[in-house]
């Protein structure tokens, strides 16, 4: 298999020169936490910029120096195995897809699993319980969202588990939520105080009234956990095969998700990153 056949062809992309904005502003408007730079009016690819970056340079507006120059890249016609060890050996989530130079696609977790594993008869009938990282991460439903981002960043996290009093599992948050909360937070006081439409108002995602004041600490909302997390989780247990995993983490587009056991006790989280090394072996076993 090649990159060609499990890669996305309509990529949105940034240009540069460009700001921090127009980054958010993208990822907001389709829901994605990482997009390829170009130059202004070309497809040329000079790099890649995802949330962790935003996050990492939390005082920096400019794109060039938010975006990481020079990524990695993969051309239509690279072996798929060949992209598996990257994203694996790098940890990274997407690969920009070039030829002569220019962007022309997109390859990601979602796209190679859904291509490798979702309909494997051996690898995808598998159930996913060698998979599961047992060690977790979790808050109280009650913490002060300001003080689970902390934890999560001194964890090295990018999601918690949120617990009741009792031990239940209540809820998730990652990290993608704390930077939309901030957003929100943006946007809500714009909203009150200007019109909108008066070009002399300086605002953007370092403004210190909404976000942090040292580098990685956001300023969020004064709320507890259980008012902004997600509810409604999607869980497996440890008998889910690889196949419905796959398949439900991509129909939901999320990345994780919480394993219970057969009784319903929390054991562990699943990551689609987690499977990679599954897919490159169904790949060698070709």
């Amino acid at each position: 298999m090649m990159v060609k056949d499990c890669m996305q062809s309509d990529v949105v992309y940034v240009s540069v020169p460009g700001t921090r904005e127009d980054v958010l502003q993208l990822m907001a408007e389709k829901q994605i936490n990482g997009v390829p730079v170009v130059k202004k009016g070309t497809k040329s690819l000079v790099g890649m910029v995802t949330r962790t970056d935003l996050l990492r340079k939390a005082d920096e507006n400019q794109l060039a120096m938010l975006m990481v120059r020079n990524p990695e890249t993969v051309t239509p016609r690279t072996d798929i195995r060949t992209a598996l060890k990257i994203m694996i050996e790098k940890k990274y989530r997407r690969l920009p897809v070039v030829e002569k130079d220019e962007l022309v696609g997109l390859v990601s977790i979602p796209d190679i699993l859904g291509s490798t594993l979702e309909n494997d008869e051996k690898y995808g009938s598998m159930d996913i319980s060698k998979f599961v990282t047992r060690t977790l991460t979790a808050v109280w439903e009650k913490t002060p969202i300001s003080l689970s981002y902390m934890i999560m960043e001194m964890a090295g996290k990018n999601s918690l588990v949120v617990l009741s009093e009792g031990g239940g599992v209540t809820g998730v948050i990652t990290v993608s939520d704390f930077i939309r909360l901030s957003e929100v937070t943006v946007e809500d006081n714009i909203s009150q105080t200007f019109s909108g439409t008066d070009s002399a108002v300086d605002w953007g995602w370092t403004s210190k009234d909404f976000l942090v004041v040292t580098k990685k600490l956001l300023r969020l909302p004064s709320k507890a956990v259980e008012e902004v997390m997600t509810k409604n989780i999607i869980n497996f247990t440890e008998i889910t095969t690889v196949s419905e995993c796959v398949r439900t983490l991509r129909n939901e587009e999320i990345d994780q998700a919480p394993v219970l056991s057969v009784t319903g006790s929390l054991v562990g989280m699943i990551e689609d990153q987690d499977l990679l090394p599954l897919a490159l072996e169904s790949q060698n076993g070709d």
